[in-house]
């Protein structure tokens, strides 16, 4: 019975895991999604996710001309054997193209889903100098 509610409590862990944190990765960071990056360099925005539950993140808003998305690709958790409901990062790259401060606002979707509002937004501010 305690092995039962063992492994029930582990699947319900692994089934939220997509439900947390944005990340980034530049040459300067701060916690409030605020990013600083020179002309020329790429940074690496990392969003929790869990396709399995058919959402994922959607770049909805971005001023052309100052950052340029380079890709975005889905990664599952490293787990042993394939756990329904295990989550993953979208690692989204962009380059930075000219000097400006532009806003990039993710909505996480079901993209078949419309007229439905998104079940988290996240934003970043970009300054590239």
């Amino acid at each position: 019975m305690t092995t039962k509610i063992f492994t029930s409590a582990i699947l319900c862990a692994l089934l939220f895991a997509g439900c947390g944190n944005k990340q980034a990765s530049s040459n300067n960071t701060d916690d409030s999604g605020g990013l600083t990056t020179k002309v020329g360099d790429t940074f690496v925005i990392r969003l929790e996710a869990n396709h399995t539950t058919g959402y994922s993140w959607s770049l909805v808003d971005s001023t052309p001309g100052i950052v340029q998305k380079v890709s975005d690709v889905y990664e599952p958790y490293n787990t042993t054997g394939n756990i329904v409901g295990s989550g993953g990062t979208e690692i989204w790259t962009f380059k930075a193209i000219a000097k400006g401060t532009v806003t990039l606002t993710f909505d996480y979707v079901r993209p078949w889903e419309t007229n439905v509002a998104p079940i988290k937004e996240q934003i970043y501010v970009v300054t590239v100098k």
